[in-house]
């Protein structure tokens, strides 16, 4: 992507591959920065140059201004009052995001992910807008907001160096990083929405999901939440492990959580005498293929597939029999006698 940042201009020509962005001069922050980020993913074909000042004329040159110029995203003119259905008033980033937003959902979507996956457009613009967008915007509308993109300010010169030129290289840098945060911020978003379908289609297919162990593609998928949360719904078929091919060779399995609250615990563990082990692990196991169990009993691993599956079950089996033993024990203390007083 070809980026000028420019303090002055005379005409724009070959608009058809230049965008030409307007902002202001002079300290810079995190909501006009993010907008211009959002604009240079959106046009990453085009040779981008973004223009600093507040001179009036010059902007009207621009295809588009930001956070300056009066237009349709500077919030800072009079009367303006613009809010999202939430109250949260809206500046740069969020007017940015607000028009242009799903675009860019369906370009990251054709040009990062290979198959033609159907998924709600409108749920992942809404949620990158909170957790992303809204919050710059809280920031910029004096409103304390803690967001991914608050970097953008250490790349402001420091106090003695006060020249525009020290103002506009120091903005490239930040806009630079700002475009890789984002850009990856987003993927992450999109593929989370993608994950939530894929998992919920694994779990009702009988091919992907029994006794309990769920089938991933991947152990980078994002499973957690949409696991525990299918595990919150239903009190039948709960998922108690999630198994995947693993990078290096082979497969692996980890313990599903309880609950978002307590996502180091485990629903069923590992068991205790395999905590750590590797050559010793098929002996102690008896499975054939166990190469690895994590210190913390929650993560193992094996040769094969249905070596993993059978450490699973091995788990579930042995924390049935715990369980049933602490019922039969808790039976037969209710049925003791209580002694008169």
């Amino acid at each position: 992507m070809n980026i000028n940042i420019l303090s002055s201009l005379t005409s724009v020509t070959d608009r058809e591959n230049r965008l030409t962005i307007g902002t202001h001069n002079g300290i810079f922050h995190a909501d006009e920065v993010v907008a211009c980020a959002i604009l240079c993913l959106l046009n990453f074909t085009m040779s981008v140059q973004i223009l600093r000042t507040r001179d009036l004329k010059m902007l009207s040159q621009c295809d588009i201004c930001v956070d300056v110029g009066g237009g349709n995203f500077d919030h800072h003119q009079a009367g303006f009052h613009k809010t999202r259905e939430n109250g949260i008033k809206y500046a740069s980033a969020g007017l940015i995001w607000k028009c242009y937003g799903r675009q860019l959902i369906s370009l990251f979507l054709d040009k990062y992910f290979p198959k033609a996956y159907d998924i709600d457009i409108d749920a992942v613009f809404k949620n990158f807008d909170k957790s992303f967008i809204a919050p710059v915007d809280c920031e910029d509308n004096g409103i304390e907001a803690t967001h991914c993109s608050s970097f953008i300010s250490s790349f402001l010169p420091l106090w003695f160096n006060n020249k525009q030129s020290d103002f506009d290289n120091r903005f490239k840098k930040a806009l630079i990083t700002t475009i890789s945060v984002l850009e990856e911020t987003l993927k992450t978003t999109i593929g989370k929405e993608i994950s939530k379908n894929i998992i919920e289609n694994n779990w009702k297919n009988r091919d992907y999901f029994h006794n309990g162990i769920l089938e991933i593609p991947s152990q980078t998928i994002m499973w957690l939440e949409t696991v525990i949360n299918i595990n919150a719904s239903t009190k039948m078929n709960k998922i108690n492990f999630v198994i995947f091919p693993y990078p290096n060779g082979g497969w692996a399995a980890q313990c599903v959580p309880p609950s978002l609250k307590n996502k180091y615990g485990k629903r069923i563990p590992f068991p205790r005498n395999w905590a750590g082990q590797t050559d010793k692990l098929p002996e102690l196991s008896t499975i054939d293929g166990a190469t690895f169990c994590h210190n913390g009993c929650f993560f193992v691993r094996a040769s094969t597939k249905k070596a993993v599956i059978e450490m699973c079950n091995i788990a579930f089996s042995k924390s049935f029999s715990v369980y049933a033993l602490l019922m039969k024990a808790m039976s037969f203390i209710s049925a003791i006698p209580c002694g008169e007083s």
